[in-house]
Parts: C-alpha cells; sequence; structure tokens
C-alpha cells in the first residue's frame, strides 16, 4: 500500500500538469487568433485580460519548476525527522536527514514495486520504511538480515549471530560479527516526571546527582564491512515475552521469508524492532538514509547550543 502522502503528491503532480498543459494550449489558441481580435476600449474588459495574462504567465513560469521539485520528492529524496532514541548513537532525536529514494530502484508511486531495481538492500543500511502494522507511520532502523538469514539474538550479551542461506547451507556458514569490549557512553537516559508521566530523553550534557538518570554503555558492532556504535542500557532486559514468535522453541531466533527483512535499532534496548513485529517487506522500503542536513537539540534550553553543526554528513 503506497503512503497517503505519496498518493496526495502523486494527484497534485497530475493536477498541475494538467493545468499547465492547458494552459499552454490556451496560450498557443490566443496566440493563433490575437491578430484577428478588435481593439477593447472597456476599461474592465482590459484589467480581465491583464489578470488573465498575468495568471497564464505566472503558471508558465512556475508550474514546470513545481512539477520537478515534486517529482524530486515523490521518486529521489525525502526529507525525514528522528523523533525518537531508537538509533542512538547513529542517529539522535532532532536530526534532519535526507532519504534517497532511488538507492535500490526506481518505484511505481501506485503499486509500490519496482520499475527498475538497481540495488538490493544490504546488511547494516539504515532504512526508512512504513510500519508493517500501520503503514501511515515511518519507522527508521538498519538492516540486520536478509532473505535467508537466520537470526539468533542473544538478549543477555546483546549480540547477533547470523547464518546466511539458512535453508540451502550448513551452520558452519556463520557471518562473524566483531564486537569491542563494553566502555562506558557519553549518553545518559534522563527521566523526569511531568503531567503524572515519566518522561525520558537522552544527553550527553552533564547532569546533577538530584537528577534520576542511568548511565549507558556503548559497544562497537561490525557486520558486512560496517562498523557502528550499539548503545545498551545496564539495567534493563529484553522483554522476551512480546518477541515476535516465528518459531515456537526458539523465542529469539528468526529466518527471514524472501523479500522480507530483518532490522534492528542501534540503542538496542530501547527500540521497537524485528524482534517485536517482525520483518519489513521490500514493498514497504522508503528509502536509504545517506545524510544528515540539519540538527536540533530540542532538550538544551541554551539558544546558541540548540543547533548541532557538528551533526551535519554523511551517513554510514
Amino acid at each position: 500500500m503506497i503512503s497517503n502522502i505519496n498518493k496526495l503528491l502523486f494527484i497534485i503532480i497530475v493536477v498541475i500538469l494538467l493545468v499547465w498543459i492547458l494552459n499552454c494550449i490556451l496560450i498557443r489558441l490566443n496566440h493563433k487568433s490575437s491578430k484577428n481580435k478588435i481593439k477593447i476600449n472597456n476599461h474592465s474588459k482590459i484589467i480581465n485580460i491583464n489578470i488573465t495574462n498575468y495568471i497564464s504567465r505566472f503558471i508558465s513560469s512556475t508550474f514546470p519548476t513545481l512539477i520537478i521539485l515534486l517529482l524530486i520528492r515523490l521518486i529521489l529524496v525525502e526529507p525525514f525527522k528522528i523523533l525518537s532514541g531508537s538509533m542512538i548513537p547513529t542517529l539522535l532525536q532532532g536530526d534532519f536527514i535526507f532519504v534517497e529514494k532511488i538507492s535500490y530502484g526506481v518505484k511505481n508511486p501506485i503499486s509500490n514495486n519496482y520499475f527498475i531495481k538497481f540495488n538490493t538492500p544490504n546488511r547494516g543500511d539504515l532504512i526508512v520504511f512504513n510500519y508493517p502494522n500501520d503503514k501511515g507511520i515511518k519507522y527508521i532502523k538498519r538492516i540486520i538480515g536478509i532473505p535467508g538469514d537466520k537470526i539468533i539474538y542473544n538478549y543477555i550479551n546483546k549480540e547477533i549471530s547470523i547464518y546466511p542461506n539458512y535453508n540451502n547451507k550448513l551452520l558452519n556458514d556463520k557471518i562473524i560479527i566483531k564486537y569491542s569490549d563494553l566502555i562506558f557512553s557519553n549518553f545518559k537516559q534522563v527521566f523526569y516526571f511531568k503531567n503524572n508521566q515519566i518522561i525520558n530523553y537522552y544527553t550527553t550534557n552533564k547532569l546533577s546527582k538530584q537528577e534520576h538518570y542511568i548511565k549507558l554503555l556503548e559497544k562497537k558492532e561490525s557486520l558486512s564491512k560496517l562498523s557502528y556504535n550499539i548503545l545498551i542500557n545496564p539495567e534493563q532486559y529484553d522483554q522476551i515475552d512480546y518477541y515476535f514468535k516465528q518459531n515456537k522453541n526458539n523465542i529469539s531466533e528468526w529466518i527471514v521469508p524472501s523479500n522480507s527483512y530483518f532490522v534492528m535499532g542501534d540503542n538496542r534496548d530501547n527500540s521497537f524492532d524485528s524482534r517485536y513485529w517482525g520483518f519489513v517487506s521490500e514493498k514497504d522500503i522508503i528509502g536509504k538514509a545517506v545524510f544528515i542536513w540539519f540538527s536540533l537539540n530540542e532538550y538544551n534550553n541554551n539558544i546558541f547550543n540548540k543547533i548541532r553543526l557538528d551533526r551535519l554528513g554523511i551517513l554510514k
């Protein structure tokens, strides 16, 4: 199912294109018949003609540019704001990113199937997708498993094992995922009460002893020649009772179906991902996150430190 925004964009593009084509036809017809027109002396008619000409010129000069910009938004690039902390430390709340929608191919904006496929998603890619249980919600996660992979997640030490082409090969073809030692992270998870609710956010700022927070841990995960840090909460355990149960006998093991992907957040203890709701269909992938173009620290009260210029750059 295509998202409502893409449907609306497609309809707007079609309407603007039709108006522009109609305007071009009317201009051509008016130009041909202008030699035979009788001079009009009525002042109100002259004003109406001037307004009509102005609108016509505005459509001619503006609509082609508008169509191109909307096509770029529909097919090539889409902006996306990070609203949660599920991808810390790679992405922070308040990061604004560009999502490259043609990283894997060109999609039909109506059916969401590929017209042309350039590449297939790889392990380690950061993808934005429509949440499978509510296509109106967009998530961003990291691809851990591709079609045919068997994923085993050790919820004690927070480490992953991957067996590619599991249905066709033996278990000794396990992919080597390297992990560094645990270190203390600069990130802290802060808790406070507001309107009788517990609110939490992540920060690297210094905090007073009176503030309630958890000191978090990090370690490096190296997957498919790509290395990135994952965030771990030493005081939190996975809610394995809520895991997506593909195999009733093995609660933290999954085999990725064809045309589907297993995704996880880099903030391993605070990410609602494939462990809990299953797989991402290829049709639901919007694109690959490629660039942070702006970043705003919404929890910093100092106006001079709200904009995080050091966050800008290419995503890996």
